[in-house]
Order: C-alpha cells, then sequence, then structure tokens
C-alpha cells in the first residue's frame, strides 16, 4: 500500500517550505495541490482564540515545532518526531503538530502514523472546508476511500455553493466506478450553482461513460451556451447526438465544427459524420467525407473503403463504385461485406475481367 502514496510526498512536502507559526497552518489546499482560484479558508472561533493566544505554554509548543522542522529538513527524523511528542504534551490540539507528522511518517514508511494523523487534522478542523477538502483528496490517494468521500462530503456541507468539492467528489467516485453517485454529486452542485460553466462539462462527461447520450448532449449545450466559440464541446455534442441516433442535430453541429477547423474531428468522429450524412441522405457529402479520411489513411480502413463504395453505388457513379471495390478486394479479397457490397453493382460492371 505505501506504493499508492506516492502521489502524496509532494503534497505534504508544503509543509516543510512554510514552517509551522504561531498561526496554525490553514491551507491544505496547496498541501493537496489543489490551487483552487478564488478559495478562502474564513477564521472560525477556534483558530481566532488559537491565534490569539499569548500562554508560554503555547509560545514554548511553537519553538518545539520549530526545531522539529530544523531536524526534518537535515534529516533528523526521528529527533524531529520527538519533538513533535514534546510540543503535543503542551498543547495537544496544535494542528502545525499532526500535518508535521503526517509527513514525517509518510517519509519512515509509517502507513499507520500517517493515516493517524490526517484523521486528527480532520477532527481538529471540523468547520474549515478547505482542510476537510484537502484531507479527502490525502485518504483518496492513500486508499481510504469512504474517510475521503466523508470528509469531501463535509467540506460539501460547509460550502454548498463552492462547486471544487463536488467537482474533486465526483472525479474520486468516477475513478471508483460508482458513476451513478458521481453524477448525483454533480447534478445537486448544479442546482445550487446554476450558472456554472464547469458542471456541465462534467456531468456531460460522466453521462458520456454511462452512454445516457441524449442527456450528456443536453449538458452539452449548456456548455456552448457559455462558450459558444469553443468547438471542442460542440464536437463532444455532436458526437453524442450521434449515438442517440438525433442524426439532423448532428449533422448540423458536426458541420459547424468543420468549418470552423477542419481539423478539428478525430477519426472516429469523422466518420460518424459521415455516417450521419449518409443516413440523412446527403450522399455527396458522405461521399467527400469518405474520400477524404481514406485518402489521409492511405486505404487502409476496410469500412471506410466499403462506406465509399456504398455512397457511388447510391450516387449512381457505378464506375467509381467498382474501382473502389476492386482495389479493396486486393487488400482483403475474402471479407464478406465487400463481396456483399460487389454484389450491389449492376452484373455489366461485375463481370470477370
Amino acid at each position: 500500500m505505501l506504493r499508492n502514496l506516492s502521489c502524496i510526498a509532494c503534497a505534504l512536502v508544503w509543509l516543510i517550505c512554510c514552517g509551522c507559526q504561531a498561526v496554525p497552518i490553514s491551507t491544505l489546499t496547496q498541501m493537496s495541490g489543489e490551487a483552487l482560484q478564488g478559495e478562502t479558508t474564513p477564521q472560525t472561533s477556534e483558530t481566532a482564540s488559537r491565534t490569539e493566544r499569548t500562554s508560554p505554554f503555547n509560545e514554548r509548543a511553537n519553538q518545539l515545532v520549530d526545531q522539529a522542522l530544523q531536524h526534518y529538513s537535515q534529516g533528523e527524523l526521528q529527533q524531529a518526531r520527538s519533538l513533535l511528542a514534546s510540543a503535543r504534551e503542551i498543547d495537544p490540539g496544535h494542528i502545525g503538530t499532526f500535518e508535521i507528522e503526517a509527513q514525517l511518517s509518510y517519509d519512515m514508511g509509517d502507513r499507520k502514523q500517517f493515516l493517524q494523523s490526517l484523521r486528527a487534522i480532520r477532527a481538529a478542523s471540523p468547520q474549515d472546508a478547505a482542510k476537510q477538502s484537502a484531507i479527502g483528496t490525502l485518504f483518496f490517494q492513500a486508499g481510504q476511500t469512504q474517510e475521503g468521500i466523508a470528509c469531501l462530503k463535509r467540506a460539501i456541507a460547509l460550502k454548498p455553493h463552492e462547486e471544487n468539492y463536488s467537482l474533486k467528489l465526483a472525479a474520486f467516485l468516477e475513478q471508483t466506478s460508482r458513476t451513478d453517485e458521481a453524477h448525483e454529486v454533480l447534478l445537486r452542485a448544479l442546482h445550487k450553482t446554476p450558472g456554472s460553466k464547469r458542471l456541465p462539462i462534467a456531468l456531460g462527461r460522466v453521462c458520456e461513460v454511462n452512454q445516457q447520450w441524449s442527456e450528456a448532449s443536453i449538458y452539452y449545450a449548456m456548455v456552448i451556451n457559455h462558450l459558444p466559440e469553443n468547438h471542442v464541446w460542440r464536437k463532444h455534442r455532436a458526437r453524442c447526438l450521434y449515438h442517440a441516433g438525433k442524426y439532423q442535430e448532428a449533422f448540423e453541429q458536426f458541420s459547424i465544427c468543420q468549418e470552423a477547423d477542419r481539423e478539428l474531428l478525430s477519426l472516429s468522429e469523422k466518420i460518424a459524420f459521415g455516417d450521419t450524412a449518409l443516413r440523412l441522405g446527403d450522399l455527396e457529402k458522405a461521399q467527400q467525407l469518405f474520400d477524404e479520411i481514406s485518402a489521409a489513411h492511405q486505404h487502409q480502413l476496410l469500412h471506410v473503403e466499403v462506406l465509399r463504395g456504398l455512397c457511388a453505388i447510391n450516387r449512381g457513379q457505378t464506375t467509381d463504385a467498382k474501382a473502389i471495390i476492386a482495389t479493396a478486394r486486393k487488400k482483403w479479397p475474402a471479407d464478406p461485406t465487400l463481396l456483399e457490397v460487389a454484389a450491389l453493382l449492376p452484373a455489366q460492371q461485375t463481370a470477370v475481367r
């Protein structure tokens, strides 16, 4: 399990750079690498009272923590841990001792103590949404999924309009194949922040994973309303419309994407675009798209050659169809689909040469 903690080292090393002063460390957001813009941690009565302490006992605890940091920076981990234990005897609630202890435990390979330190930080910061979110991330990375979920749910409860917490929880749920739960989390967040630009994107992606194509297309439409010039999300919507069988709408969205940037569509999206045109009876457009794909891939895609042949046959271009099918049969002589397409040619076109 220690191998699973590799992502956590860079998150916790922030503690070493910042040191531990009289004011408790209150930005575990940086610890976990969140870097969420505009997110601030309100000062609670707990942190305010701790900041205002002038007790010599508290000052002594801070001195011990500072010394522990110095020993840590010199690689003297056991001495640092001993000093932290002394600081905690003086001030059992000194959150800085827990945060540094977490880093020490990680460096010393003590997974049990590492998790205990995270739990202590969590318990000491019940009203700190940013810290609950950060600790939740570390729990997830350490394989403690349920504790991670609990921390992030607490962060969401404290700040229900902060979409970053919901996005993070949904991402972790999706990683553990709990996509239905992720969808619920994101939907609740969207109801609280209906003007969000990122939540519809996340919802669209979750719906794509669940193959809920029509619903996904609705969320991507919301994104396009916010970002009409961003055709990346437009092509996502076009793809979902295609899979949902809404070919006319899909054709319109694919067309806008291609007009904006001819290199925007992927191979699969170009094929879907061509198939959409074929289904709508726009044989000329379908032929053009399949011919472009075929040329770009040096006639190496069997299904594209089949579609090219079908387009040519339906357009009455039997000479072109014959050439397409003959070339393809040299590469795939026994393919049954090609034989079926060849059988569709007029008899005089299929005569033995």
